[in-house]
């Protein structure tokens, strides 16, 4: 495996330890004349980007060496599967080799870094890193420095944590527009009559546009048909008559004997 990518499910909930950056003090020289500082963010937000962790080394020797960087990730409360871990050199990848064991990873670089540490000159690593998942918790890096010889020079190490994402709760779903509303029950519509003086509840308030709409669509139709109707029907009474009329002429026109005068034979 050449670049470590370890991805945590567990976001980190806990709280936050600063705000700019965590910064350890720097650790003792495991060789003498050597140091390293190690500066991590403040807090991690899991699911969020990722962000860089920082080591320098420093020698007092006249004599300079090569610098092979070791990162110790210990997960602790977050899982190894949900930290994500680059190491970087020069804005790219560096090659690392990884090991696991239990909670806690290792990254060795495979090559040496490129810089070289002398008296008054710096060794710089870095490692991009992030969380994924919503829960939180704390992580502790830990950073050390071989020479050629594989020979520990210095250590030292941060701790951070990662803060949970907050569960929101998910909006109310509003009533569909295009739900049909109950017919009104003939009951329903007496109490719905202006004669009905009891002041409405909030309930009864927010339900009446759809409650009512329906009889107010009937009322505005009320007036024409009635005129419609009235219409309609002086035209049948005024048709009944002449009908009636006309009858009553035809049978007496049937009924009345003829005047004339017949000569016998």
């Amino acid at each position: 495996m050449r670049i470590f990518t370890a991805l945590l499910g567990a976001t980190i909930a806990g709280a936050t330890l600063g705000a700019a950056g965590l910064t350890a003090a720097p650790a003792r020289a495991d060789v003498p004349g050597f140091g390293v500082r190690v500066t991590a963010p403040a807090t991690f937000k899991a699911s969020g980007n990722t962000k860089t962790l920082t080591a320098v080394s420093t020698s007092d020797q006249r004599q300079c060496r090569k610098v092979r960087w070791t990162l110790i990730v210990r997960g602790g409360d977050v899982p190894l599967d949900r930290i994500r871990v680059t190491r970087i050199e020069n804005n790219t990848a560096f090659a690392t080799r990884v090991s696991l064991d239990g909670d806690t990873a290792t990254l060795v670089d495979e090559q040496l870094d490129p810089g070289t540490l002398c008296r008054g000159r710096t060794v710089t690593g870095q490692w991009q890193i992030g969380f994924a998942g919503r829960d939180g918790g704390r992580v502790r890096f830990e950073v050390r420095a071989f020479d050629e010889a594989n020979t520990l020079l210095t250590a030292g190490g941060a701790t951070t944590e990662v803060t949970g994402q907050v569960a929101t709760s998910s909006p109310t779903p509003s009533p569909s527009k295009t739900s049909a509303s109950p017919e009104p029950t003939e009951d329903e519509e007496e109490e719905a009559t202006p004669a009905d003086t009891t002041p409405p509840t909030r309930a009864a308030v927010t339900q009446s546009p759809q409650a009512l709409s329906p009889a107010a669509s009937d009322s505005n139709l009320l007036g024409p048909g009635l005129i419609v109707g009235g219409v309609f029907f002086f035209l049948g009474l005024l048709l009944l008559l002449r009908l009636r009329s006309r009858t009553k002429a035809a049978r007496q026109q049937a009924q009345t004997l003829p005047t004339g005068f017949y000569t016998m034979p």
